[in-house]
Parts: C-alpha cells; sequence; structure tokens
C-alpha cells in the first residue's frame, strides 16, 4: 500500500513554474478523459496561454517529495454584475479555454477551474489553492470571486431530490457535496443553480453559482446596489 500523501510536502506555486503538459495531465486523470478541446478541457497550449492573459491568478499544488504536480488553479478578472448574475455555460465563459472572456480592468475574480488529484485530497491542498487566489485579489483590491461550483454528489440523487431543494440541504449541512461543502466552508455563498453549466453528468451538468465577498475590498467610492434578486444559502454546516 502507498503511503498516504503528506500534507507537509505540498507547495503552491505560480503555475509558470510547471510544465503545462503536466497540468493537461492532472486535468485528463481527474476527468477520465484525454486533455483536448473538444472534450472541454484544457490543452498545454491554452494553460501557457493563460500565463500571457492573467498569470498572477494561476497557480500549481506540487508534491516536493516527488516533483509530481497534483493540482491546479486557472483565473480570470470579470466585471460580474449581482444584477445579472452569471449563468452561462462554463466553456463559453472561458473562452472555449483560451480565456478570451478575462478583462483586465474586471473588478471581479472568476474561478475557472480548480482541480486536485484524487489521492490528494482531503490533505488541504485545494484549500491553499483557494488562499492563493484569496491573496491575488486582495492585493488587486477586487471585489472578490464568483465560479460555476460542479455539484459532483447531484447525480446520485437527482431523480428525487430538485436541485434547488439539493443546494439549500448541503448549505444547511443536512447533505455533503465533494465540491461544493468544501466551497462553502471557505467561506463562499451559493446564489442559485446553472443548468447546462458543464457536460459532466455526475452533476446532471448543473453548476451552482457561488460567490465569496473580500472583505478587506477597499472601494474608491461607496456604491449602492439592490439587493441580490437570486437566492443565497447560507454555509450552516461544520
Amino acid at each position: 500500500m502507498n503511503p498516504r500523501p503528506s500534507r507537509s510536502n505540498i507547495a503552491v506555486v505560480s503555475s509558470a513554474a510547471v510544465p503545462a503538459e503536466e497540468l493537461a495531465d492532472v486535468m485528463a486523470q481527474i476527468f477520465g478523459c484525454e486533455a483536448t478541446a473538444e472534450n472541454e478541457m484544457f490543452t498545454p497550449a491554452m494553460f501557457r496561454h493563460h500565463q500571457r492573459v492573467f498569470p498572477e491568478g494561476q497557480f500549481a499544488a506540487v508534491d516536493t517529495a516527488t516533483g509530481r504536480v497534483v493540482g491546479f488553479t486557472v483565473s480570470l478578472r470579470t466585471r460580474y454584475n449581482p444584477r445579472q448574475p452569471h449563468l452561462g455555460r462554463w466553456w463559453q465563459s472561458v473562452g472555449e479555454g483560451w480565456l478570451t472572456t478575462h478583462d483586465p480592468r474586471g473588478d471581479w475574480m472568476y474561478g475557472v477551474e480548480s482541480a486536485v488529484l484524487a489521492a490528494y485530497r482531503g490533505q488541504g491542498v485545494g484549500s491553499r489553492l483557494m488562499d492563493a487566489r484569496f491573496d491575488v485579489l486582495r492585493r488587486l483590491n477586487l471585489r472578490g470571486m464568483v465560479a460555476g461550483s460542479l455539484i459532483m454528489d447531484y447525480g446520485a440523487v437527482a431523480d428525487e431530490v430538485s436541485v434547488e431543494q439539493y443546494i439549500q440541504d448541503v448549505a444547511a449541512g443536512r447533505r455533503f457535496d465533494t465540491n461544493l461543502t468544501k466551497q462553502l466552508h471557505k467561506g463562499f455563498q451559493a446564489r442559485g443553480p446553472i443548468p447546462n453549466y458543464v457536460t459532466d453528468e455526475s452533476s446532471r451538468r448543473w453548476g451552482v453559482l457561488i460567490v465569496w465577498d473580500n472583505p478587506d475590498y477597499r472601494p474608491a467610492r461607496r456604491v449602492h446596489l439592490p439587493r441580490h434578486t437570486t437566492p443565497v444559502y447560507p454555509y450552516l454546516g461544520r
């Protein structure tokens, strides 16, 4: 039996420090298919392009004991409007992998993708990758982060539970979702379901709009926005 990876061996670095081919390989291993545009997955060329578009937002997790890349994040900047929530399909929202939707003047970070190899989950790797993103958006004084959460365990109960009820149950701590629960624990709020967000059938193609507000954001002037018209499910789990 292989020993469980040690959390102390994990380093979070800029994705520029690791080969793009290894980032694509992590994605391929997680989703069980070749990293191609046809599969709506990032190719090595796309990962390299991300560095040219928004280098500050790209991170990799490396097992320093083996030199192996075990996880990564991809991000861009956007002009998220709470009055018109992001509800588009993921692949189009990320410029079909090339981040052409990146807005260098955007005041929000969009969490494009975050992935960790199965053998390294439960070790805080994803949390550290998210903290790296939080550090960047604080430094850039962005309003916060928006993302679409893949509800990985919804497919198992989709025939009995509506997606809205599932989100409420996860937010209340009555259900555990491998992806959404961890994101809510990091301080995100669920703002509602996104139909046909991804092609992944484990979620029945649903995503969940999640938002993290930067508590350190310093506005140049006070901006009054109307209350969100989409539901907010506060995290009540432990």
